[in-house]
């Protein structure tokens, strides 16, 4: 069932992608706000009381309505399964972006390519103006917003789609990752920020720390092998933790690894320097990012969405023969 449902979601998708102005999403920015606003009293318990209220109750109340459909026919869980992995999933959101970032500057129309790459990461802190950007940075920072969206919006979501029965797996990883963002948004004003959102992103940062793994090896498998794993290697010092978060972070890993994949730097100057300059081999060897790396991005997240699904379907025909 699981595999199918993934296949069905993937294919609708392409057909009719999901609006970034929809129903579910409006829904759950409302309880966000709604549970923040109630039980924010600027410690760090209240975020953990709040978040164990929403997600849990998430929880609760998809599992019933999954055991209800699956209770009643095995098409109607099918279905449901479908139905929650179409809001939840978004390989489009990621692919669609990338191609027309990549047809923009094919026809040397860098202003558009600019405009495109600002209006994706809208909402998002950006250290430059995207106007003021030099093709080369565009295209890292192009590539850089569209693998953590890869990774959030599809990669992530299937591991916990197959660790977790039903629909339970994409609801907590996707609702986790989005209170871990909307609860730790700077304050407005002058304001200093409070401890509520803390623990939500502490909690999705070990939700993350598989499905992280599992993309970077996706990404190391299908592209550079030696090249990803010594990236990889690189930006994972010890000691593993740092205040109770995993280390590395997620998107570190995951750049790290696909920049490895690649053979072109996807991080910045300063985090490359940071983690890959020796003697001798600065920057791990990895080129500086041109036009062909928007176009390669997108082949190697969909030879590693084709590995996963291959392994998937591998795994379930094997359940089905035993």
């Amino acid at each position: 069932m699981g595999w199918i449902a993934l296949v069905v979601t993937l294919l609708l998708e392409q057909l009719r992608p999901l609006p970034a102005r929809n129903p579910v999403y409006a829904l759950a920015a409302t309880l966000a706000d709604a549970t923040q606003e109630g039980m924010n009293a600027g410690r760090r318990r209240h975020g953990v009381y709040a978040w164990v209220v929403l997600v849990g109750g998430a929880l609760l109340a998809v599992g019933a309505v999954y055991a209800f459909a699956l209770s009643l026919s095995w098409w109607l869980a099918l279905l449901l399964n479908i139905a929650v992995l179409y809001f939840t999933m978004g390989f489009r959101q990621f692919s669609h972006r990338l191609t027309q970032i990549q047809l923009a500057l094919g026809s040397g129309d860098a202003a558009a390519a600019q405009r495109e790459l600002a209006h994706w990461k809208a909402g998002v802190d950006e250290t430059q103006p995207a106007a003021e950007l030099e093709v080369g940075e565009l295209v890292r920072q192009s590539c850089e917003h569209g693998l953590q969206l890869a990774h959030k919006h599809v990669f992530g979501v299937l591991f916990w789609f197959v660790l977790l029965p039903g629909p339970l797996g994409p609801v907590l990883f996707r609702l986790a990752e989005y209170l871990a963002r909307r609860w730790n948004r700077p304050p407005p004003g002058a304001l200093p920020p409070d401890r509520f959102g803390q623990f939500a992103q502490r909690a999705f940062a070990w939700i993350d720390w598989l499905p992280a793994r599992l993309t970077a090896l996706g990404f190391a498998i299908v592209g550079d092998f030696e090249g990803s794993v010594y990236c990889w290697r690189r930006v994972s010092p010890p000691p593993p933790l740092d205040g109770g978060m995993p280390r590395p972070d997620s998107r570190t890993l995951i750049l790290a690894a696909a920049g490895g994949a690649l053979g072109s730097r996807v991080l910045s100057h300063t985090e490359s320097a940071r983690w890959f300059d020796e003697a001798g081999l600065e920057g791990a060897g990895l080129a500086e990012p041109g036009a062909p790396l928007l176009r390669a991005a997108v082949a190697l997240v969909w030879r590693a969405l084709v590995l996963w699904l291959l392994v998937l379907l591998l795994l379930s025909l094997a359940g089905w023969l035993t």
